[in-house]
């Protein structure tokens, strides 16, 4: 639910949930999600999409069967948690922070599992970072950009990806209604960012 405790003033702003985080219920509670244990049937190929039911004692004796067998043979460095799980941090598959996740405190019982380095989303643009800055260093929020004249936008799209009310977008765009911030978009395509938000 939307926090109604505040009001949609810059630096205060009501947080909404944005249009796929509206929807995790219908995802969660959902009449045709999984809730038994599933395999492929015998004889049929990955695609053939031919599945039957077993008991959730049968799947997870599967599973330690092959843990076991990959262990043996790979060892611990094969075994790895994914970071972009699009859930993480939830209640139901928690898999970050992974000092705080069950399944690596499972893993590290096991003898290790293989992390992720730095951010799944900006893993390769990191690399980029400081012969563009200097450096990375976390440090202003979005809606600092009220203290410039200009902001650029290179590749970023908040209008699409940060849509929530307390997210980027609301910032962005009530920064350069507020304070009149010139905005240029500099993207292959013609974003929704660069339709509602650029001046150049």
């Amino acid at each position: 639910m939307p926090d109604d405790t505040v009001g949609d003033e810059l630096g205060s702003q009501q947080v909404r949930a944005y249009v796929r985080g509206r929807s995790i219920r219908h995802r969660i509670y959902n009449p045709d999600r999984l809730k038994k244990p599933m395999k492929r049937k015998p004889g049929t190929k990955r695609g053939d999409e031919q599945w039957v039911t077993i008991s959730w004692d049968q799947a997870l004796d599967e599973i330690t069967d092959k843990m076991k067998q990959i262990k043996a043979k790979y060892g611990n460095g094969a075994f790895y948690i994914n970071y972009g799980t699009g859930t993480l941090s939830s209640v139901m598959a928690k898999s970050w922070p992974p000092d705080q996740s069950a399944f690596a405190r499972l893993m590290n019982t096991w003898g290790g599992y293989l992390d992720h380095y730095s951010d799944y989303s900006t893993t390769e643009i990191t690399q980029a970072y400081p012969y563009f800055y200097g450096s990375w260093v976390a440090g202003n929020s979005f809606d600092d950009a009220k203290n410039s004249k200009l902001q650029v936008m290179f590749g970023n799209n908040p209008a699409e990806t940060r849509m929530s009310g307390g997210g980027q977008v609301f910032v962005s765009q009530q920064t350069r209604k507020e304070f009149g911030v010139s905005t240029i978009v500099i993207d292959p395509r013609y974003s929704e960012t660069a339709i509602t938000m650029a001046d150049e």
